[in-house]
């Protein structure tokens, strides 16, 4: 009997994120109601209540879900390999298109895309401020955001575009555009 019950509640969390990327697609969240939601998902408003508090927190979990898949890439890619670290990144939201198109909604502390590039900053680029002299840390500081989001912005124009290119030609360019020395990706153990 347990086994029936977790599979309705995949069944309906899968219900409810269906139905919330096809409202996402055609508004943002700040204007999505549950009502509207669960209207959306053939559920009732108490049964959304059972999962989530809010469209905002749903839409996050989602998103950290994700996030969890792209740690596990700079988990495994700490040590200096960029072009493995973009390719396995590309790889990944290539595999899924709804992985993708989370990333791109803006859950009210900001898109996907945003999160990722905070988290590649805090487990790379503070790392690289050892290396700059302290008369350079103004410099440094707003060089490694525009290293950061200069990537992510990328990615999302990848995205945003097709995913033509193929992973293997978005970690080729993408590593083109990073400096030539690769000491943001090197691990300090």
């Amino acid at each position: 009997m347990k086994n029936n019950k977790d599979r309705r509640i995949l069944r309906t969390r899968r219900q409810l994120e269906q139905a919330l990327i096809r409202l996402l697609r055609k508004k943002s969240i700040h204007k999505i109601s549950i009502r509207e939601l669960a209207q959306e998902a053939d559920i009732t408003r108490a049964t959304f209540y059972q999962h989530y508090r809010d469209p905002y927190e749903m839409l996050e979990i989602m998103q950290d879900r994700i996030m969890v898949g792209i740690q596990q890439i700079i988990d495994e890619t700490t040590g200096g390999d960029s072009y493995g670290f973009f390719l396995r990144l590309f790889e990944y939201l290539y595999d899924e298109d709804v992985r993708a198109e989370i990333l791109a909604f803006d859950s009210g502390h900001g898109t996907g895309f945003e999160r990722i590039g905070y988290t590649i900053h805090n487990n790379y680029m503070l790392r690289w401020g050892q290396k700059f002299e302290p008369n350079q840390s103004a410099n440094y500081r707003y060089y490694r955001y525009y290293i950061v989001f200069g990537c992510i912005a990328v990615v999302e124009n990848w995205i945003n575009s097709g995913k033509v290119e193929t992973p293997q030609q978005m970690a080729a360019i993408t590593n083109t555009l990073l400096p030539k020395e690769k000491m943001y990706l090197k691990s300090d153990s």
